[in-house]
């Protein structure tokens, strides 16, 4: 049982991008993991007889949507409505409201959350205010709320950050014509967490806080995380769910007609994740062999039995990563054989006994070339051999003067190796 489902982030107009040569069933899926992951939390908000799902972050862009899209979204809004629950959206401002509600044809059931404008839901005898964060410096909606929460009375919180909307190959989201685009005023989780202990009008002791987003970060105690529905990216920070929050106890209600629904006396505990993604990444790391292309597709394979079933999703994509120690020739073997392994791994593929499809095989390039260094390598400054570890501490510099992120200084000192060996 829940009172309240959370979804995070559905983006259903910005698909994900299939798979190049992805057969009919991963292509499908990657397809329609966007918009299944959101009916996959209106669902978990059915079973559980939820009173309201609540949608923050991207849902559908009116300029950008298919009138499939819209259509199903409606379909879904109108299918809780019909089971008693709420659609509630957060959005950034009133118009952003109205074209949503216009494109949908304003079905029963939809509502709305600005950080101007708070809404409070009647949780079966529950007063419930949900209020919006999303604004500058995260502090637009502190003014907005309402009076100091009631016993009967609790305030939820919700804020987010547009971390990793952009990370992959889709474009972001565009102004018209002639219209110079803005930055988006999006909070940080430490100017939530801020505004959220010092402001007075959410800390009362009712108020529960929610923080959403694609990236991995550490939150303060009290705040909880709310993940995307569906993740994007291998580098995102776990996989999708809905969040459910229970408010009251139905279960001493349900078992005699005569005792209302009470408010649930560990109702901040009740905090639980739902998966809901459809499509799932994960990095496969096997060691480098001086054999071909088979022998190089039978280590990866055996390493991909091993792997725990993903029940949840429908295709899991896979990341093969080759570590090759220091060995640049290696580096370079594994680039010329990486297009052979993968149709072999390919060949492999099967819904049933064999769900995941490798996207990509590459030598790993976050693998330190600190070893390559003066200081380990023994090779002296102006030495005939002593490029590869110059060019080792100029990389190791760069991590230390975090210049760079650790990841891709590496990544362009190995890419300059490889292309030195390989002419």
């Amino acid at each position: 049982m829940a009172d309240i489902v959370f979804a995070f982030d559905p983006a259903i107009h910005r698909p994900i991008p299939v798979p190049e040569s992805a057969p009919a069933d991963v292509a499908a899926a990657v397809a329609s993991a966007a918009l299944g992951a959101l009916e996959e939390a209106a669902a978990v908000a059915t079973r559980a007889e939820a009173a309201a799902l609540v949608v923050c972050g991207r849902l559908l862009d009116p300029s950008r949507a298919s009138p499939a899209q819209a259509a199903r979204l409606r379909g879904l809004v109108l299918s809780l409505a019909a089971a008693g629950c709420r659609t509630v959206t957060f959005a950034d401002d009133v118009t952003a409201c109205h074209d949503l509600s216009r494109m949908l044809g304003e079905p029963r059931g939809l509502s709305f959350v600005t950080p101007a404008a708070p809404l409070t839901l009647d949780v079966r005898g529950l007063e419930v205010e949900l209020v919006s964060a999303h604004g500058p410096a995260g502090a637009a909606a502190a003014d907005a709320v309402t009076g100091d929460p009631s016993p009967l009375r609790r305030r939820v919180v919700l804020g987010w950050d547009d971390a990793l909307w952009t990370a992959d190959r889709w474009a972001p989201d565009e102004p018209a014509y002639g219209v110079v685009p803005q930055p988006r005023l999006s909070p940080t989780a430490a100017a939530f967490a801020a505004t959220a202990s010092s402001s007075a009008s959410w800390s009362q002791p009712g108020t529960f806080w929610i923080w959403a987003s694609r990236q991995r970060q550490a939150l303060p105690v009290g705040v909880h995380g709310l993940p995307p529905l569906q993740p994007r990216s291998a580098e995102e920070a776990a996989p999708g769910a809905c969040c459910t929050l229970t408010l009251l106890d139905r279960i001493a209600a349900e078992t005699s007609a005569a005792v209302p629904a009470a408010p649930h006396a560990e109702w901040r505990g009740s905090w639980r994740e739902v998966p809901t993604h459809q499509v799932a990444w994960r990095t496969v790391e096997v060691e480098s062999s001086a054999g071909d292309d088979e022998e190089l597709a039978t280590a990866i394979w055996s390493a991909l039995e091993k792997l725990p079933r993903d029940r949840t999703s429908a295709v899991e994509l896979v990341r093969c990563s080759v570590t090759c120690g220091t060995s640049v020739a290696r580096r370079v073997r594994v680039g010329e054989i990486a297009a052979e392994t993968l149709a072999r791994l390919r060949g492999l593929h099967d819904p049933k006994a064999f769900p995941w499809w490798c996207v990509d095989l590459v030598a790993e390039p976050t693998e330190s070339l600190a070893p390559l260094g003066h200081a380990r390598s023994g090779s002296r400054p102006g030495s005939t051999t002593s490029f590869s570890s110059a060019l080792a501490d100029i990389v190791t510099m760069v991590e230390q003067s975090q210049t760079l992120p650790p990841a891709e200084a590496r990544e362009a000192g190995w890419l300059a190796l490889e292309l030195i060996e390989s002419v």
